[in-house]
């Protein structure tokens, strides 16, 4: 297994491997979109803006011999978080006549490399690749020159919070996304 930043052509797996999260989330959106159309907006914006939220160029992959992706995370230092969705926002309202924003909702502290999401594929889980993309997001995060990551666990799910925990993150904060709660945990480097 190899972790490396992703290419261009790695692009629509990650959005599948996000899409995982985002059904998670219960985001509001999937109320009057189907899912095709928001990975299809996602897909879109990744296309129109490389400043883009899910866009390849923010993502770490984990792949196999056989270049299959098993894992990805996704993240940003905390003060991109303003204009990441901008193009999703106008391909949501100019296409899709949705008009609200995805994520209303900060995610980020002050001063951290943010570690939006991490996915494994169900094949692929249990073989520590979890630990090796957090290792790669630990050098991420050194070269855009931060020296602590934050990342939020929903508080509905105590085994990402204890995985979190032994990797030495500590909470230090509470928010609401959505409509879950989530505790704020960083990690310093």
């Amino acid at each position: 297994m190899i972790i490396q930043a992703a290419t261009k052509a790695d692009q629509a797996v990650i959005l599948e491997l996000e899409q995982t999260i985002l059904d998670d989330m219960a985001l509001a959106i999937y109320d009057e979109l189907p899912v095709a159309d928001v990975q299809e907006a996602l897909s879109l914006a990744v296309a129109a803006s490389d400043k883009s939220r899910y866009h390849y160029s923010r993502v770490l992959v984990a792949k196999n011999e056989a270049n299959q992706i098993l894992g990805v995370a996704f993240g940003y230092v905390d003060t991109e978080e303003k204009s990441l969705d901008d193009a999703l926002q106008t391909v949501l309202a100019d296409q899709f006549s949705y008009h609200r924003w995805l994520f209303e909702d900060s995610e980020v502290f002050d001063n951290e490399w943010y570690l939006d999401s991490i996915v494994v594929t169900d094949e692929a889980r249990g073989q520590g690749i979890g630990k090796k993309l957090f290792q790669a997001v630990e050098t991420r995060a050194k070269e855009q020159h931060r020296d602590v990551i934050g990342l939020n666990v929903d508080d509905g799910n105590p085994r990402a919070y204890k995985l979190y925990d032994s990797l030495g993150f500590k909470p230090v904060g509470r928010l609401t996304i959505g409509s879950h709660d989530y505790t704020h945990m960083q990690k310093q480097l």
